[in-house]
């Protein structure tokens, strides 16, 4: 039973690395989540890994996704995982949003990356403001340009 296991986990491990990194049809986004503080934006993703990677990520955790889950932010500069499973993940970008006088405004920018530009629509994406407003978008390529105080 060890060996079948460890077989199975070296073809999907040889699977991944002819592959190369998760591209975007393994991982597929249905939601985002994005909460404002300041001039951060914490986004969290909810997403469906295909088989392999689901196995891949079951076996030896989501460290060979953070690649892809910080390109999938690309028009940000300061991106960071903050957690991730196979489910979902958090990153949080500091510098997102622009300070004017003790406002903040949050550009629309892309999702995804020039290398990998979203080819399918997010289903919905929900903005958190500080004070607990929620704005919901529909079938979105982008973040919205947002506008919120302190």
């Amino acid at each position: 039973m060890r060996d079948i296991a460890l077989t199975l986990l070296l073809s999907m491990t040889i699977v991944l690395l002819i592959g190369g990194s998760v591209s975007g049809e393994c991982i597929e986004i249905r939601d985002v989540t994005m909460h404002l503080d300041k001039d951060r934006a914490t986004f969290e993703l909810n997403y469906t890994l295909d088989t392999f990677t689901r196995l891949y990520v079951l076996a030896l955790g989501c460290r060979h996704l953070e690649p892809d889950l910080i390109s999938f932010l690309g028009g940000y500069k300061d991106v960071k995982l903050i957690k991730a499973d196979e489910n979902g993940a958090a990153l949080q970008v500091n510098g997102a949003g622009k300070n004017i006088d003790d406002f903040y405004l949050f550009y629309s920018c892309p999702f995804g990356s020039k290398d990998k530009p979203l080819k399918k629509g997010i289903e919905k994406l929900s903005v958190v403001y500080p004070e607990g407003k929620i704005e919901t978008f529909y079938n979105v390529f982008s973040t919205q340009n947002v506008f919120c105080g302190e």
